[in-house]
């Protein structure tokens, strides 16, 4: 007796299994059918099938179970029918996934389409994340292009740089600075180059640190980009910006003076370097300044603005910043002689204030016949060079300027 139930019992479990087994069969069929007609009521029936075996432990652990779901769900994801509008909702997810456990359990390799599919389920995630970045939905884009590069991480263990890129540039559009960070850093650590600039995901990290209002991290990203890629002078300029920003000027100059030894002919960082010296020399508070400093940062900063003339001469910029600097200088030195009593030393500190003056009219007269589409900078250049012919005595010319002031 007790022989006979056990024997009643294993014929149970057989039966189970049969049925499960049966269930594959079904969905087999149905497909075949839906092959010959397409009517996806056909694919439907193969879908019920397919879903119960894949969910009862007697097949689920069978590769040829999930490799004919993987079958079912791709006719699913490929097919424009509206009747199969509500299982296409969730039809990727499970193709991916009826690939992933196909390569489980697959021990004897024979089902070798199964990684060609993750790729397609990838690319099809990748597709879905264009379409969305196009269509400004950078939150759905971003979701997506997570979804293809962790799916063949998983699954095949590559990592799909390209598509990491994606997942940054749509956390940042999205203002999800963390997962930007987060990818970018990933590319940081693999040295991957973007569009043949070794350093070009350094500045994007930091920019994604800039925007998540990092400076820390930010600064020594770009510190770090610095010791990796040396000959950069971008890495260099990037940071002078940010002690610029910061009121680091000495910083910024030591900057400068780097990025100068790295291209010595470039005329803004020479005019860049003299507007520094420039703001050391004017400060808002004259008085925290001595008169030393003054003319020490005055002979830096003429230097600078001089090369960059020589090296651009129609460098408007550097043209009216160098005369206002001999302007300006003139007028304090006016400003002192004004205050002297004695006649003959007045007469000497007067002189020495109008040789300053003569010598900032040629840097504006230059700057005013290269001109600029700064109308508010231009009339101020007019306004003085007025000035400077008045006191020249030179009443034609500043004439000739009342009428362009006009």
């Amino acid at each position: 007796m007790k022989k006979s139930l056990i024997i009643l019992i294993c014929l149970i479990g057989s039966l189970e299994s049969i049925g499960q087994n049966k269930n594959v069969v079904s969905a087999i069929n149905f497909m075949q059918y839906y092959t010959k007609d397409k009517n996806p009521d056909d694919l439907l029936e193969a879908k019920k099938y397919i879903d119960e075996a894949a969910a009862n432990e007697e097949t689920a652990n069978k590769a040829k179970t999930w490799a004919k779901r993987a079958e079912v769900y791709s006719f699913i994801v490929e097919s424009k029918d509206p009747k199969l509008e509500a299982a296409k909702a969730t039809a990727l997810e499970e193709l991916a996934k009826s690939y992933q456990n196909t390569i489980k359990f697959d021990e004897k390799g024979t089902y070798s389409n199964s990684k060609a599919g993750i790729r397609y389920c990838a690319s099809q995630y990748l597709n879905k994340g264009i379409e969305q970045f196009n269509n400004k939905d950078f939150v759905g884009a971003l979701e997506n292009f997570e979804k293809s590069v962790n799916l063949k991480k998983t699954a095949l263990n590559e990592i799909d740089t390209l598509v990491l890129v994606n997942c940054a540039v749509a956390g940042e559009r999205a203002g999800n600075f963390g997962k930007a960070i987060e990818y970018y850093k990933q590319l940081a650590d693999m040295k991957f180059i973007l569009d043949k600039d070794p350093g070009k995901i350094f500045f994007l990290l930091a920019s994604a640190y800039k925007q998540a209002k990092n400076d820390a991290a930010y600064l020594s990203t770009i510190q770090e980009g610095r010791k990796a890629y040396p000959n950069d002078k971008n890495f260099i300029i990037e940071e002078l910006n940010y002690y610029i920003n910061t009121g680091k000027t000495q910083e910024a100059i030591g900057n400068l003076n780097l990025a100068i030894e790295k291209d010595p002919q470039n005329a803004v960082l020479h005019y860049n370097l003299g507007t520094l010296y420039d703001n050391l020399a004017n400060p808002k508070d004259s008085k925290s300044i001595t008169e030393k400093d003054y003319n020490d940062y005055f002979a830096k900063s003429t230097e600078a603005y001089n090369k960059a003339i020589t090296l651009k001469p129609d460098y408007f910029d550097a043209l009216y910043n160098i005369g206002a600097m001999y302007f300006n200088k003139a007028v304090k030195m006016q400003e002192v002689a004004n205050a002297i009593t004695d006649n003959k030393k007045y007469n000497e500190a007067s002189a020495k204030a109008d040789k300053v003056f003569a010598e900032s009219l040629p840097f504006l007269e230059k700057a005013e016949q290269v001109n600029t589409d700064d109308k508010e900078t231009y009339r101020g250049l007019l306004e003085t060079l007025k000035k400077l012919y008045l006191m020249m005595n030179q009443a034609d010319k500043a004439k000739a300027i009342s009428e362009k002031l006009k």
